[in-house]
């Protein structure tokens, strides 16, 4: 009992510093869809992997959203009256309980399980497990926890991203705010910040490592995003646990 109990604990210390380690490159790397056995080649280098040309998502549109109105998001209005009265500027109001909700309404996992999840999980199915969250509208500064594809299934965004060395030049208080709107009264290294700013349209993802820091921002019209979290163990406790992540 003793020597399991010992094993186990080596296992888990390995696993941890193996999910801790983190590339801290200004790169990105570019593949089509139809490339997407390079996939696990590709995230051994631990750099975001912009993914173009995916299957077509028709679930979570603007005009897809009276079947989650029977969630309680809102006190007083419907989601498909909240999406009616947003606007480009609107942040995404609710965090990742909600957004997993609304998800769970949605056809994503069936979508995910028949053309991303085998390309993406492969190998590792059994110690790496899918969740899957809804958004709209404008999504502040969060750092990711596990590999995350993120992907518009309506309208375009802008997204910003930063390896985790940048944390340090970010204000105190950097959690949901917007790198636009970051000022040298909010930090003084403002001039050593820097990020990579990439536009997703729908049919093209962003896949991020864990550890990076990122925010998007609606362009034309409001956008419906959604975004897949390939957990494992260590990196879902990492997400329950996380100051960084807004629940």
């Amino acid at each position: 009992m003793l020597e399991a109990l010992l094993l186990a604990s080596v296992l888990f210390l390995i696993a941890t510093f193996f999910y801790k380690q983190a590339v801290t490159e200004f790169r990105i790397n570019q593949i089509e869809w139809s490339q997407r056995t390079h996939i696990p080649t590709l995230r051994a280098e631990k750099l975001p992997i912009v993914i173009r040309t995916i299957p077509p998502a028709t679930f979570w549109t603007q005009s897809d959203t009276h079947p989650y109105d029977t969630l309680a998001i809102f006190h007083e209005m419907k989601l498909s009256e909240w999406i009616r009265t947003t606007t480009v500027n609107t942040v995404c109001p609710w965090g990742y309980t909600h957004a997993e909700q609304l998800a769970k309404k949605s056809g994503i996992a069936s979508w995910a399980a028949k053309w991303i999840n085998p390309s993406i999980i492969g190998y590792q199915k059994f110690w790496t497990f899918p969740k899957y969250h809804c958004w709209a509208g404008n999504k502040g500064l969060h750092k990711t926890t596990a590999w995350t594809l993120l992907f518009c299934t309506e309208g375009e965004i802008h997204v910003t991203i930063m390896p985790e060395t940048m944390e340090s030049f970010l204000p105190a208080q950097w959690m949901n705010r917007f790198p636009t709107d970051i000022t040298e009264k909010d930090t003084p290294l403002l001039t050593d910040l820097k990020y990579i700013d990439i536009i997703l349209r729908p049919g093209t993802s962003l896949f991020m490592p864990p550890h990076w820091i990122m925010s998007f921002l609606s362009m034309k019209e409001i956008g419906m995003t959604c975004t897949i979290s390939y957990h494992t163990p260590i990196s879902y406790l990492a997400f329950q646990t996380s100051p960084y992540v807004q629940h």
